[in-house]
């Protein structure tokens, strides 16, 4: 009896929980699709960026799909997409990401950014975004598992984010390489100086004048 017991009760169990597997969740599919609407894309920005500026944007719902697009200085830097699945009286999410050129897909931990826009990997902290959208509670980055939670390739990220936080340093798309914003505006103000000026880097004619 006892050992009947024990493995209904953790199935019913699992079963309150609202999921029966990892990515399907006991909500219909229209249920599911408002959840998604709300998801916390702000705490997910919060506990995931890495110190530069970016936006966060959704496509309005198609085919019981939503996009986000992450922008900084006004250009795209990533998008992924979660596409939701009727199962019976179930919905199933699968995360779309595109592919890198190099190989793998965008931000899967395996990719080098020397402007990081997100931690890597990504599709752990999507599925999170998820997993809180349809529990209805807000995004807890302590809940993706340790060993998904980070990659040997956030070494920039950490960077950026550091510096934003202690207020030492910012950091842009459009920075030199190994320089943070004034440190690379810096550089342009002089650049630009040495090409207005015709006599930048030329020799002094001692005719003009005494040195």
């Amino acid at each position: 009896m006892h050992r009947l017991f024990f493995p209904i009760a953790i199935a019913m169990l699992l079963a309150g929980c609202g999921r029966s597997e990892p990515g399907v969740y006991a909500v219909p599919l229209a249920e599911a699709l408002q959840r998604l609407k709300k998801a916390d894309v702000d705490g997910f920005r919060m506990a995931r960026q890495c110190g530069i500026l970016i936006h966060f944007a959704s496509d309005s719902p198609k085919d019981n799909a939503i996009t986000w697009r992450v922008s900084s200085s006004g250009r795209e830097v990533l998008r992924f997409t979660v596409k939701l699945m009727a199962e019976g009286n179930a919905t199933r999410a699968r995360i779309e990401v595109p592919a890198e050129p190099k190989g793998g897909e965008m931000y899967d931990g395996s990719q080098f950014y020397p402007r990081p826009a997100l931690h890597q990997p990504l599709r752990p902290a999507v599925q999170e975004l998820i997993d809180a959208a349809m529990e209805q509670r807000p995004f807890d980055v302590m809940r993706i598992p340790d060993e998904e939670r980070g990659s040997p390739n956030n070494g920039p990220c950490q960077v950026q984010r550091g510096g934003l936080e202690n207020g030492s340093s910012r950091f842009g798309l459009d920075d030199k390489p190994g320089y943070d914003s004034r440190s690379s505006q810096q550089m342009r103000e002089v650049e630009d100086y040495g090409r207005d000026d015709t006599s930048y880097g030329q020799p002094m004619d001692d005719t003009q004048g005494s040195w």
